[in-house]
């Protein structure tokens, strides 16, 4: 062989090498390029068909709005307030006798009270979320599922449930910011209202009026969880329970022999209601007189737009109300 030929095959075998090598990396280049593109598909895809959000409700169910909501409905008066006040914009609201409807939503189509809403209405406001009531909506949790629209069970009996409910919302109507910062300005002026208590416990019952029913309330309820926050003790604490857990039957008897140093009352229904009841329930029975509460004038029936329903972050206003009645030399210097 002569040095030509040599070269020649030198040449045509390091030309092999390179062919050989070069095909074995493209593949390998192809697949890493397939990956990344798939990746970034995955990645879009996830972004894209991630609900907008997902959470539990009161009655443990878990609720998925797969976009933001814009046509919610409030069947359950104790949220419209803070809903409103967070920058909410109902279609729809129920309302119940008594309660005042927030100014904001003055002209939103009323669709039934409370204990009684039309479906029918409802249906045709075509409400991409619905916001209920644990007694009188937990029975429409099917029918509203059947129909493809998301169904959460809300309620507020507490101030925590009020800043838990303030964030929730936030996350619903997209201005969690603002809901966190409302919550914080909330919590900052109720300590300040309550820095300064007089360290003694003064005793008290709240009776309930509602539907010629008369009781006490013993747990759960947002009236009691003010009078708490100011450093009083509910009488009715340590009785038994009737059917419902978070009230006590009512007995004249019973309360006469607890003599509590302050009687609150709340109405659930029309004021022309409350003041019957009162004056046939109550005023004419003849230890009502012989209480301590009423003959020192430590009598008050308590205003239901911040009592009854929750006041939402105006809650402030509700804790200066009944310290104002408690404690006036404290609530003066809080002004």
């Amino acid at each position: 062989m002569t040095w030509k030929n040599g070269l020649k095959w030198t040449l045509i075998l390091t030309l092999l090498i390179m062919v050989m090598a070069g095909c074995g990396n493209s593949p390998s280049a192809t697949s890493h390029l397939a990956s990344d593109n798939e990746k970034t598909d995955i990645q879009e895809g996830t972004k894209t068909n991630k609900p907008f959000l997902t959470f539990k409700d009161d009655s443990d169910r878990t609720v998925t709005l797969e976009n933001k909501p814009e046509r919610i409905i409030i069947l359950n008066n104790e949220m419209t307030e803070l809903f409103y006040q967070l920058g909410g914009e109902a279609v729809g609201i129920a309302t119940s006798p008594g309660v005042d409807i927030p100014e904001k939503a003055a002209n939103v189509q009323q669709v039934g009270i409370i204990s009684s809403v039309n479906m029918e209405q409802i249906m045709k406001l075509k409400p991409d979320l619905l916001i209920g009531q644990p007694l009188f909506h937990q029975k429409l949790a099917d029918t509203f599922t059947d129909a493809g629209i998301p169904f959460a069970i809300l309620t507020i009996d507490s101030i925590e449930g009020i800043r838990e409910n303030a964030r929730l919302l936030g996350k619903i109507l997209d201005k969690e910011q603002d809901a966190d910062l409302a919550v914080d300005s909330m919590n900052a002026q109720l300590q300040s209202l309550t820095r300064s208590l007089p360290s003694d416990e003064p005793t008290y019952a709240i009776i309930t009026l509602m539907a010629n029913n008369i009781s006490l309330q013993k747990q759960s309820s947002i009236a009691l969880d003010i009078a708490g926050l100011l450093k009083m003790k509910n009488v009715a604490e340590s009785l038994p329970s009737g059917k419902m857990p978070s009230s006590v039957p009512f007995s004249m008897e019973k309360l006469a022999e607890l003599d509590p140093d302050y009687l609150f009352i709340v109405v659930h229904g029309s004021s022309e209601d409350g003041q019957r009841m009162i004056q046939q329930q109550l005023e004419s029975n003849p230890a009502w007189s012989s209480l301590k509460a009423v003959k020192s004038g430590n009598l008050q029936i308590l205003p239901p737009s911040m009592f009854v329903t929750s006041p939402g972050i105006k809650i402030t206003d509700s804790v200066k109300y009944m310290e104002k009645l408690v404690y006036p030399k404290v609530e003066a210097g809080n002004e």
